[in-house]
């Protein structure tokens, strides 16, 4: 079993059905090769009607709420990396914000010859030190850190800054979560 979750596309937009269809457009992914939808809410206080966005972005896959977006794309890398699905969708609600992550499996990355922005390296629920350890990687190898509460949001910004300044590690955490990603 590989031990990798790519990420193919980060968007933000102003509806959720508006960042799933725009990063499903600029990876040239056929809605109906989704296999699930996980919602993550950050600060907002009632979960959407997910069934209608997710129909209006053509999905047709299963979808489900979390209670926060870093905790979703825990959930969804996890389900990943257990082989049991491929390609999910990660979109963060926080105050009439949506970001749309993309992840995909190592085999889907190869059949659908899809180009990986970012690895996911290492998650921890119990600190970064623990994510660190994981990814065996020291606290001085991470180039750019983001903490807040939009985990999803963050993980977005961080990506566009390492490409941007052509960085190899960033760490994004929210409470004792934290993630570490990796430049592709």
């Amino acid at each position: 079993m590989d031990r990798d979750v790519f990420i193919l596309a980060a968007i933000n937009e102003v509806t959720p059905a508006e960042a799933i269809r725009h990063a499903l457009e600029i990876t040239d992914i056929n809605p109906l090769r989704v296999d699930d939808a996980v919602f993550g809410y950050d600060g907002q206080p009632s979960p959407l009607n997910i069934e209608q966005f997710t129909h209006e972005a053509g999905l047709t896959c299963p979808s489900v709420n979390v209670s926060s977006s870093l905790r979703a794309v825990f959930f969804a890398a996890q389900s990943i990396l257990s082989g049991d699905l491929e390609l999910v969708i990660v979109i963060g609600v926080s105050e009439g914000s949506y970001t749309a992550l993309l992840l995909a499996s190592p085999d889907s990355v190869g059949r659908y010859n899809l180009p990986p922005r970012a690895r996911l390296a290492a998650r921890s629920l119990a600190g970064t030190d623990t994510a660190l350890r994981a990814a065996g990687l020291a606290s001085d190898e991470i180039s750019i850190s983001k903490n807040g509460e939009r985990g999803a949001l963050l993980m977005k910004e961080l990506l566009e800054e390492l490409e941007q300044q052509q960085k190899q590690w960033g760490l994004v955490s929210t409470g004792p979560s934290a993630l570490l990603m990796e430049r592709i």
